[in-house]
């Protein structure tokens, strides 16, 4: 796996009294998939030896699932996407369904509640007529995906005093604390919640989080620090957003330059900016912004 370049961003750097760094993981090889690059990399790494169809689900604009498509599709492996939605929620030319059907894998698209049978059944369908199925959690939710942001954390050159990402499904954060803990740093990791409400968004993150550490470092809950998950500019659920928060997004592109998107790393970003304003952080102090991707999610979005 390639790093992802890192670099300071000096004019808000100024204005903020910090010393802001950006991790630009929207810029990792491959896909345009942001963190779903590196989970899932991690994730195809530990297939068994005989595959030949991998099952995954997602929205019908799944950055997660694109990416599982074109992987599949690299390895000569049929791909069976069950997305939750309709055809008619994504047009064609925009964002992702441009690249799923430029993949070839098959789409089910179904109501979110019919998402866990359906899996079921599509694999039953492979297993009997003989082939290899592997079943990729939604997200890359697993703890081979949090494992890869585990090691990610070792590309930082130094210690920062905070870490802001998007948290989403939840194991890019899960796998970035259970980084801080492997080093030994005090870091504080600060996850902006792009969709889910506490207390269930900090479950999902801890759920993948406390079997890491555990499998890991043989460490308990009580001997770690606690998931930080900041739900206040979810806007209402995925990929919707407010009016203010594009005005404040398009701000914050002109003073740093970052390709910033409404539906992840926008509000990651400006839920950052608010969180270091309102917790009064001591200037310089040596914050990292941990860009997850997200951009095609651009011409999806919903107010």
């Amino acid at each position: 796996m390639s790093y992802s370049p890192y670099y300071s961003l000096p004019m808000i750097s100024e204005e903020l009294r910090i010393s802001l760094s950006v991790k630009r993981d929207d810029l990792l090889p491959d896909f345009l998939g942001g963190n779903k690059v590196r989970k899932n990399r991690a994730i195809f790494e530990n297939f068994g030896n005989k595959v030949d169809v991998i099952i995954t689900n997602g929205g019908v604009e799944s950055n997660h699932a694109r990416v599982c498509a074109l992987m599949a599709a690299q390895r000569g492996n049929k791909c069976h996407l069950v997305l939750h939605g309709t055809p008619e929620d994504s047009n064609f030319l925009n964002g992702n369904r441009f690249f799923i059907e430029a993949s070839g894998a098959q789409v089910s698209y179904v109501a979110a509640t019919e998402i866990a049978e359906t899996i079921a059944n599509i694999k039953s369908h492979y297993l009997n007529k003989g082939l290899g199925v592997e079943v990729v959690p939604g997200g890359g939710h697993s703890i081979e995906g949090a494992k890869a942001y585990m090691n990610a954390v070792n590309e930082l050159p130094e210690e920062p005093d905070y870490i802001f990402l998007a948290s989403g499904t939840g194991a890019t954060h899960a796998g970035i604390q259970a980084g801080v803990v492997a080093r030994g740093w005090r870091t504080k990791v600060v996850g902006i919640s792009i969709a889910r409400l506490n207390p269930r968004g900090a479950e999902a993150v801890e759920e993948v989080y406390y079997p890491l550490i555990q499998q890991e470092f043989g460490l308990t809950k009580e001997q770690c620090p606690a998931i930080e998950f900041v739900d206040d500019y979810v806007c209402g659920g995925y990929s919707k957003y407010s009016p203010v928060l594009i005005e404040r997004i398009q701000k914050a592109i002109c003073s740093t330059g970052l390709p910033l998107d409404p539906v992840y790393s926008g509000k990651a970003f400006v839920g950052m900016v608010d969180y270091l304003k309102k917790h009064q952080v001591q200037g310089g102090s040596r914050v990292v912004f941990w860009h997850t991707g997200g951009l095609l999610n651009l011409q999806s979005s919903k107010t």
